[in-house]
């Protein structure tokens, strides 16, 4: 079940509803999971300085169960969502961060699917 939710100071017509489709079917595919458990929040023009600076930034929080663990594939998910995140707003990838989180069952209301 993962839950990704992109924090942006970029303007909401600058991400379409199509670029929100692109980054749920993406995420499947790079988690290897059915898109149909994918969940994805885009919350644009916030407020937001990173390193200094107002300019242009985002920050991409995913959560899966048991996806995202030391020594896993934590640096190849990282390139991956920084390509496609670059390629679908054309921010540099110094204005992004990418943070993962380990879901566990005790984090959801709901059971995972079997």
């Amino acid at each position: 079940m993962p839950l990704c939710t992109i924090t942006t100071n970029l303007p909401d017509e600058k991400l379409s509803d199509t670029f929100l489709k692109e980054t749920s079917a993406f995420i499947a595919k790079l988690l290897d999971k059915p898109e149909t458990r994918v969940q994805v929040t885009l919350l644009p023009n916030v407020r937001i300085i990173s390193a200094g600076s107002l300019e242009p930034c985002l920050t991409f929080y995913l959560s899966s169960f048991e996806r995202f663990r030391p020594g896993d594939n934590n640096r190849k998910y990282g390139d991956e969502i920084g390509k496609f995140l670059a390629e679908k707003t054309g921010l540099p990838d110094s204005s992004m961060k990418v943070i993962f989180h380990d879901l566990q069952l005790i984090d959801v209301g709901i059971p995972p699917v079997k």
